[in-house]
């Protein structure tokens, strides 16, 4: 079953919305950016979220010490490295923490195919351009991919039905001034269920 993936939450109200749609994983971005949250309000948001729903800490760039000490502190069950981090960097992780890693990739060109399947992370994570427009390549992907949308909410989730993929990621398409929109998020998890 395809799963759901909601990211930008960083405030009480995207709690309270999240729990009422219950996607599969809830995304906290820890890097610079406006959607940035810091170690202590996301422990505090955590708490209120219900437990059936998985949180995945979103880093670029940043130190194994910062990501494995959001995995000690219950904060974070799951990685998602959006910069450059190299496969030693992966690995390393993998050998200090128990926890599922998806790495952000570029897919273009059969050289792309590669070092994604060569890849020590878990999940893959890319865009729907990236995805749609090089069919021809991205079905040969041999991990499961996190597919990341980008844009007007319903327009996403019909092309969710042509890829087959894992799991779909609001990534920022939901914004409303920097926050989640509600609305967005409703109509994109709705039309997302009603296509699975």
């Amino acid at each position: 079953m395809l799963k759901i993936k909601i990211s930008g939450i960083k405030r009480y109200e995207d709690v309270t919305l999240v729990n009422g749609i219950c996607p599969d994983y809830a995304g906290f971005v820890f890097y610079e950016g406006e959607h940035r949250i810091t170690a202590n309000i996301a422990s505090h948001l955590v708490f209120d979220l219900r437990p059936e729903i998985d949180t995945i800490g979103m880093f670029k760039n940043q130190s194994a010490s910062e990501i494995t000490s959001l995995l000690s502190a219950g904060i974070i069950d799951m990685v998602e490295l959006c910069g450059d981090e190299s496969e030693e960097f992966i690995e390393n992780l993998k050998l200090r923490a128990e926890a599922k890693i998806i790495k952000r990739f570029s897919l273009k060109t059969p050289a792309d195919l590669l070092r994604i399947n060569e890849s020590r992370c878990d999940y893959i994570s890319l865009t729907v351009t990236d995805y749609m427009e090089n069919s021809d390549i991205s079905k040969n992907v041999t991990k499961p991919v996190f597919l990341r949308g980008r844009g007007e909410a319903v327009s996403f989730a019909d092309s969710v039905k042509k890829a087959e993929v894992f799991a779909v990621d609001s990534a920022h398409m939901l914004d409303s001034d920097g926050f989640i929109s509600p609305a967005s998020a409703l109509k994109m998890c709705a039309r997302i269920r009603s296509n699975i």
